[in-house]
């Protein structure tokens, strides 16, 4: 299974948001510490907050924290929200099936049964569970102790 960038993006987000502690924590910030686009960042925190994994605040002083403790935020819930609509083969995607076997094609129901067995995997697994060395994440990404 390979995840799209947009997940990756979504799992680093929180975890940057879990070691942050209950600070309000601009986007800005985040994209500059992970070296990424900001409107990547900015796009990615509209779903975090839409989903209900972090709480966003605009203006002064504005910014985003975890919705919820880490220990209570799943990983296969996340990349099933952030993943959905794509999936490991074209027949479990979303949009038009182009493939002249799809009808009698026995790869799909095969696919779709690993599809979910990765995500029941990370279901039982927690942004918690991304933490074990959360001193040395906060010092790598300049956060302080």
């Amino acid at each position: 299974m390979h995840l799209t960038f947009y997940s990756d993006y979504a799992l680093r987000i929180l975890m940057y948001l879990a070691v942050a502690g209950d600070r309000q924590v601009p986007a800005r910030e985040i994209a500059e510490r992970y070296r990424l686009s900001f409107d990547h960042i900015a796009k990615i925190v509209q779903f975090l907050g839409r989903e209900g994994f972090v709480k966003t605040s605009r203006g002064r002083g504005g910014g985003m924290r975890l919705a919820r403790p880490p220990a209570e935020i799943s990983i296969g819930d996340v990349l099933r929200r952030a993943e959905a609509g794509s999936g490991p083969v074209e027949c479990l995607r979303d949009g038009t099936v182009t493939c002249v076997i799809a009808p009698v094609c026995g790869l799909s129901p095969l696919m779709a049964e690993a599809q979910e067995a990765f995500f029941s995997t990370l279901d039982a697994r927690s942004l918690a569970d991304t933490l074990p060395r959360a001193g040395a994440l906060r010092r790598r990404l300049g956060l302080a102790a």
